[in-house]
């Protein structure tokens, strides 16, 4: 009898796990692939003037005259980095105009960014000039092809 009810409560188990497993939706790999796809909502032109303008403007300012105190570095630092990320938006799906020199362009403003960001975070006016200095450069040649006046 006790071999019986023992039998009986592992059938039991198993045959419950192998409910549970079976009730389990499956999901498809397309809906979770696509939920966890990148989702361009800005423009080209909303990115620029939202995010790249105004804070390569703030790179600008601090290359010409570098902050004063711990706060304020911190502050270039951080416009710096969402520069940077700013570049890496301009490269995703239909933003990239080519994937030639569009492709060059945002990846020098990423890495002239990158460097600003660490001269803030190194608190060193001269190299946040020249990385603000090599910005300016970048932004200016790629305004050059694809902003004509």
């Amino acid at each position: 009898m006790r071999w019986s009810m023992g039998v009986a409560l592992v059938m039991l188990v198993g045959a419950g796990a192998a409910v549970t497993h079976a009730q389990k939706p499956q999901s498809p790999a397309r809906p979770a692939a696509a939920a966890n796809a990148v989702k361009p909502v800005a423009t080209v032109g909303e990115i620029m003037q939202l995010m790249t303008i105004p804070l390569s403007n703030a790179v600008f300012e601090a290359g010409g005259e570098p902050p004063k105190d711990d706060k304020s570095w911190a502050e270039v630092r951080g416009q710096a980095i969402a520069l940077a990320e700013s570049g890496n938006l301009l490269m995703l799906g239909s933003r990239a105009k080519d994937r030639a020199a569009w492709m060059k362009f945002s990846r020098a403003q990423v890495d002239a960014a990158e460097a600003a960001a660490k001269a803030a975070a190194a608190k060193n006016g001269d190299q946040l000039s020249a990385a603000s200095d090599a910005l300016y450069e970048t932004c200016a040649a790629c305004h050059k092809v694809y902003l004509p006046t």
